[in-house]
């Protein structure tokens, strides 16, 4: 289940994405969720939040969507889906390694679908991390001192 942050400067696509998730069909792929209305806001919150998946807004005043990513440090950077109004930013949103790109208004089953590829890339990130600490581990054991 994944910790969530919605980040978003208009208020009904916000309430829009919490009710997406609480619906019986979201709501098992969903421990928390947060909103932020606008980047500045969002950066603020993963100071001392951390989250699984980021649904991101890319037009915004002040900071816009990539410009959040910029800020947000790579190790602790969540999965993102991106989810705006705007087409003309597909190519960007994945050369910024987005796991998916919704058009908005955001139908269920395609939040479903980007949820369930963002839960399968945590699910092998965390693997991966926990292969790579056995690894450092016996790396450690075996050194000569």
């Amino acid at each position: 289940m994944a910790r969530i942050l919605i980040i978003d400067d208009e208020a009904p696509a916000r309430k829009r994405l919490q009710k997406l998730l609480s619906d019986s069909t979201l709501a098992s792929l969903v421990s928390e969720v947060h909103t932020a209305e606008d980047g500045v806001h969002a950066l603020q919150i993963m100071e001392t939040e951390r989250f699984d998946i980021l649904l991101l807004d890319i037009q915004m005043p002040g900071l816009d969507g990539f410009d959040v990513l910029d800020r947000v440090d790579p190790e602790i950077r969540p999965v993102v889906i991106f989810t705006t109004a705007f087409d003309d930013y597909a190519i960007r949103a994945f050369e910024a390694n987005a796991v998916d790109y919704l058009l908005k208004p955001i139908r269920a089953d395609r939040l479903k679908k980007a949820l369930e590829r963002a839960r399968t890339l945590l699910g092998h990130t965390k693997d991966h991390d926990d292969r790579l600490g056995t690894l450092l581990e016996w790396i450690d054991s075996q050194a000569i001192t």
